[in-house]
């Protein structure tokens, strides 16, 4: 048995699956105020789902793999540790200077982002080490020894020491942690040469800060996590799942806490590659649109595209990540009418408690969900199989109130308004990711997941001229199922900071971080064919700043590593901009190797085939707008009853326990071999679609 958990704003999802029984899945709705509760007692309704108790299903468990919100809370909310910082002398306020810039720049009026650490409890000491990595002064015991008694005395959870150039030599970090460690005192220590070993003294700075500010949090909600697992029987370690896509056991989660940040959305990425492997296609654009938040992702090569650098409110993370282009909009953002007359959605939420109107709850403010309901596209017979019950009286009363009367419209157009402007915005958060990438979204597959995906999944692609549409049967689980295709995952990386010219040793410095990856996974029980690695160069232009990821090829040889390196960043920054710049010397500023230690693979299961259209045993009043009232009943589909080879003509809604799909007119679906919904549309639409280019378009954003 494998089990994967997502830990989402307003529902926590599992996936079990067991060579005997299959495939189960489930929903319930997120603890917010405990996690793990939530966690706990999905774990039992998963557990009925297979006929067994949560004991049995737990020691039957080989595989579990948890992506949690916890961290990434802990960030939005400021509800982190009390952290201090132990700096070079001058340098205690580079955190609050960040780059010279703030968020919007050009709101003068604005104070820039309050830092995580006061003033107070940034603290210097007299050291400094060159960039080369010679030492210039030593490290001044005496001063360490008061900086951690001054730190210590002020209640501190968790400290941070950040020296200069340490990630050339981080003698002088090693020795304050010593020291810490030698006088008995045991906080929450974070080097940062160990959470990112490369140039950039604010990126160093700001992701351990934001390590440190999390990891005791983390710590804590795993360890209860443990605890309550190890009460239950559980027979497997605890895995938790990394926004670079991997995962690491949980006791070693903690301490690079800030790479659980935003972990969830890689889940549904993992998930989309695999649905991809199987349908043979290698290009993608993946949107997951639950209950707080829409994430876009790309997929290229068959590889989800990674970001080094990301930001949180303001707090710049620079660690390795699934690039997750997130929307603030999903089933629980809350829409109002702003000065003017002007409808907008979001970014507020209702979040799982108190939810939106429909769910009773107490929540008095119209989201998206109820505008849904409203509209006829949501089951008036409630969520999870009925389990979670809706009020479509309370949507009515919601949205009459806040958005109908202020407007002078009737509740329906004003519903349908609210359904419009999320599938307008989910056609800009793509058209923007890829766009800004030198990429057409017409080029690619559009993959929707997430519970409140497959509402607006073919609108998007009908906007934006997509030929074709693909929606997995467990399209509301599907970041927990793609948990279960996830790999362990190391990463080291060099800093280098010359030019390929200049470099001699390239290839032997490759195969030095592909053997401490591959001896970090042996130590933890990986064979050497279970172990894969992947080499990145981060390279740029001589007098350019912002670098571009280079696939090394372990095929090249020795000799060869420099020259091919060089050619290949030309290519991938002419594929980037459209140009680039002979002559230009280009530059390796930092060398990557991520380890992958191969964990059992996931195999989607086959559906019994089922020729020709499909039957309808039920129908439903949809609200459509347009002449005729709105109002309109369409055929009603399950999904679960749909076998391979189906075939749906829109308009019609499909429906599942936990989420709906809405077809529009000219929309066909078929379910392929593993229940994968395919949403294609006539070709004249798509040629209407395609006659303006994007950059001619004037709705097409351009960076």
């Amino acid at each position: 048995m494998r089990i994967g958990v997502d830990v989402g704003g307003t529902f926590t999802d599992l996936v079990g699956l067991d060579h005997q029984f299959g495939l189960r899945y489930v929903k319930t709705p997120s603890t917010p105020a405990d996690p793990g509760l939530g966690v706990m007692t999905g774990l039992s309704r998963l557990a009925l789902r297979f006929g067994l108790d949560l004991t049995d299903l737990l020691k039957r468990t080989d595989l579990l793999i948890h992506g949690t919100t916890v961290a990434t809370n802990i960030l939005v909310q400021r509800s982190g540790a009390r952290v201090g910082l132990i700096t070079t002398e001058g340098f205690r306020d580079l955190l609050e200077l960040r780059e010279g810039t703030k968020a919007n720049r050009y709101r003068l009026r604005e104070p820039f982002p309050a830092p995580l650490i006061p003033r107070s409890l940034r603290l210097e000491v007299p050291e400094r080490i060159r960039a080369d990595g010679s030492i210039e002064t030593p490290l001044d015991r005496d001063a360490v020894e008061a900086a951690i008694a001054e730190l210590r005395a002020a209640d501190i959870e968790a400290v941070v020491v950040c020296f200069l150039h340490s990630h050339r030599n981080p003698t002088h970090e090693l020795r304050v942690a010593e020291t810490i460690s030698e006088i008995g005192w045991s906080p929450f220590v974070t080097l940062s040469h160990q959470i990112l070993p490369r140039e950039g003294e604010y990126d160093r700075l700001s992701s351990s800060v934001a390590n440190a500010y999390v990891g005791p949090g983390l710590d804590s909600y795993l360890g209860r996590l443990s605890d309550r697992l190890a009460d239950e029987g559980v027979a497997s370690p605890l895995m938790i799942m990394q926004s670079n896509g991997g995962v690491v056991l949980a006791a070693k989660a903690a301490q690079r806490a800030v790479n659980a940040v935003t972990s969830g959305p890689a889940g549904g990425a993992l998930a989309a590659v695999a649905i991809l492997g199987e349908l043979g296609e290698s290009r993608a654009i993946t949107f997951d649109t639950g209950g707080t938040s829409t994430d876009i992702c790309i997929i290229e090569d068959g590889i989800p595209v990674e970001t080094q650098t990301k930001v949180l409110l303001d707090t710049k993370i620079a660690v390795p990540a699934i690039e997750v282009n997130p929307l603030a909009l999903g089933g629980g953002s809350i829409a109002r009418v702003r000065t003017g007359g002007i409808l907008d959605l979001g970014p507020q939420s209702a979040g799982a408690d108190p939810g939106p109107a429909c769910f009773d709850r107490g929540g008095t403010l119209p989201t998206l969900t109820d505008a849904n309901l409203v509209l006829g596209y949501i089951s008036p017979q409630g969520l999870l199989s009925g389990e979670l019950a809706l009020s479509r009286s309370s949507a009515v009363a919601a949205l009459e109130e806040h958005v109908a009367a202020p407007l002078g419209l009737d509740v329906e157009t004003a519903a349908l308004a609210i359904h419009r402007l999320a599938t307008s915005r989910i056609t800009e958060g793509v058209r923007l990711a890829t766009v800004r990438r030198g990429s057409d979204p017409r080029d690619h597959l559009l993959l929707s997941f997430g519970g409140a995906g497959g509402l607006h999944a073919a609108a998007v692609a009908r906007e934006i001229g997509m030929p074709r549409t693909v929606i997995p049967r467990q399209a509301s689980v599907l970041s927990a199922l793609g948990f279960l295709s996830a790999d362990l995952r190391q990463d080291a990386q060099r800093a280098i900071g010359r030019a390929v010219g200049d470099l001699s040793g390239l290839a032997e410095l490759c195969e030095e971080l592909a053997v401490e990856g591959r001896r970090s996974l042996e130590m933890q029980g990986f064979s050497r064919n279970g172990i894969t690695i992947r080499l990145i160069a981060d390279c740029r232009y001589a007098r350019q700043i912002h670098t571009l990821p280079v696939q090394v090829d372990p095929d090249w040889l020795p000799e060869e590593v420099t020259a091919r390196l060089a050619t290949a960043f030309v290519s991938t920054y002419d594929a980037r901009y459209g140009h680039h710049h002979p002559g230009e010397l280009c530059v390796v500023e930092t060398l990557r190797a991520a380890a992958f230690g191969q964990l059992p693979g996931m195999e989607l299961p086959r559906l019994d085939p089922q020729e020709g259209q499909a039957r309808s045993r039920h129908s439903r009043a949809i609200y459509l707008g347009g002449t005729g009232g709105g109002w309109r009943e369409v055929s009603l589909y399950k999904v679960e009853e749909l076998g391979a080879g189906a075939r749906i003509a829109g308009a019609a809604l499909l429906e599942s326990e936990s989420t709906t799909i809405l077809l529009h007119d000219g929309d066909t679906v078929e379910v392929d071999a593993w229940g994968c919904l395919h949403i294609t549309r006539p070709a004249e639409s798509l040629e209407v679609s395609a006659k303006t280019s994007p950059r001619e378009s004037a709705r097409w954003p351009v960076p």
